[in-house]
Parts: C-alpha cells; sequence; structure tokens
C-alpha cells in the first residue's frame, strides 16, 4: 500500500445552473492543456484502490460548495482514498464551513481540518499553511495569518498518534531555504516528521520551495504543473521514499 500526493489540480467543473466553465486553466499555459483528463489518467495508472493519495489544496476553483460537487464527485471514481486540505483558492471550502462540507462528501474523501487522520500505518497531519518570509507574496500584514495557521498546523500534529510515522501536507510552502527558520519547519523538526508535501508554487517560482531532506524531513513540491499532473510516491508500505 502507497501513499502519494499531489496539489494545485484546479479541477474547476461547470456551474450547475448554466453549465459553462468556472474557470479554464489553459490561460496559464499549454502545460495546463487538458490537465484535468492527463491527472485523472496518470492517478488511475499509478494508484491502486487501497493506496491514499493526499491532495495538497486548490481542488477547485468555485465559489460554492455546490460548484464543487461536480469536482468531488468525479475525484470520488477515481482510485484510492483521497485526503484533502484547504488551499488559498477553495473558496468553497472555508473553516467555518468544514463540518457542511464533510457532511456531503463520498465515503473515499476526508477533510484535514484542525485533526489528524491515519493512512497506511502513518499518521497524516496538516494545514493550509501561509505566505512566509522569503516568498514573493509575502508582506507584513501576513504575520497575523502565519501565526493562525501555524496554531492550527500544531493542533493537528498534537491531535496524531505519536508512536506512528508521520507526513504532514501545507497548501504554501513550509518556508524558503533562504529563510529556513519558519514556525512550519521548526515544527516538523521538534515533532520528527518524516516527510511534508506542498504546493502553490507554479512556473519559474517551482524551483524556490525546500526539496530534499532538512533537519530530518523530507520536503517534496507537488504542485500539479510542476509534477506532469503525476500524483507523486511519498511513502510505501509505511516507509517514507528517500530524499532524492
Amino acid at each position: 500500500m502507497s501513499i502519494w500526493a499531489i496539489a494545485d489540480i484546479h479541477a474547476s467543473a461547470t456551474e450547475p445552473a448554466t453549465g459553462r466553465p468556472i474557470k479554464s486553466m489553459d490561460v496559464f499555459g499549454p502545460q495546463w492543456t487538458n490537465h484535468v483528463e492527463r491527472l485523472e489518467d496518470a492517478w488511475q495508472d499509478r494508484v491502486r484502490p487501497d493506496d491514499t493519495v493526499i491532495v495538497a489544496g486548490d481542488i477547485d476553483w468555485a465559489l460554492h460548495l455546490a460548484d464543487a460537487m461536480e469536482t468531488v464527485h468525479r475525484m470520488e471514481r477515481w482510485n484510492g482514498r483521497k485526503i484533502l486540505i484547504r488551499g488559498n483558492h477553495d473558496y468553497w471550502w472555508s473553516s467555518k464551513t468544514t463540518n457542511r462540507v464533510r457532511a456531503v462528501l463520498p465515503p473515499s474523501i476526508s477533510l484535514l481540518h484542525n485533526d489528524a487522520l491515519k493512512a497506511e500505518g502513518m499518521n497524516i497531519c496538516g494545514a493550509k499553511g501561509s505566505p512566509v518570509p522569503g516568498g514573493a507574496d509575502w508582506t507584513d500584514t501576513d504575520e497575523k495569518l502565519l501565526n493562525r495557521e501555524t496554531q492550527r498546523f500544531l493542533m493537528s500534529l498534537a491531535a496524531r498518534d505519536p508512536a506512528l510515522p508521520t507526513i504532514a501536507a501545507l497548501h504554501y510552502p513550509p518556508f524558503y531555504p533562504s529563510h529556513p527558520d519558519s514556525p512550519y519547519a521548526e515544527a516538523m523538526e521538534t515533532n520528527g516528521v518524516s516527510a511534508c508535501v506542498y504546493g502553490h508554487l507554479h512556473g519559474q517560482a517551482a524551483g524556490s520551495g525546500p526539496r530534499g531532506c532538512f533537519r530530518g524531513t523530507a520536503y517534496m513540491l507537488v504542485a500539479g504543473d510542476a509534477v506532469n499532473f503525476e500524483p507523486q510516491l511519498v511513502a510505501r508500505d509505511g516507509q517514507v521514499v528517500p530524499c532524492s
């Protein structure tokens, strides 16, 4: 059994009332052409029915839950258990509506929010995260968001089984190599997190986030366009894949 991860799938479907696409991703470059179909093919080829896939945010552009359900039901047909965290563009799911979203999800899809889940003998912890110092999107006004999301991440880590290894998932990168001492990196080092997957970075920015081993944690960027819309292997049979 394996654990995989992907982020930024932006599987925007159609508005129920009009049938019009919510947002086409083709405007962001040829790498986004037919990206959901390519993702589905790669997912079904790689992921087995008893595997788990972490989807690390930016799942659908929809503004309302009803408009995101087409994507949710499409994902339900894909192999494996799916664990979702929020991204900065998941407007259809807010912290205040988490219970309402959970109530309508199909059995194979779970939300990770202020808690921890278990999969394949490992903890899955996480939070949306936030901009961090060193990134192009960081401003001093983000300090409040950083503090709030750090507390949510710590809440998730506190809810895990300490006897099991831990995989962390954030939507935003947890730090940048030029500013490695972020509270997310500190939390992962302190809590012995084995691996961290994240998204959010696209195009040339994809090279700016952490990759490989850092202070005992393996970091992986899994943004869809950075990995050719192919789910990335994070762990197999209870063991995190070695740092590349």
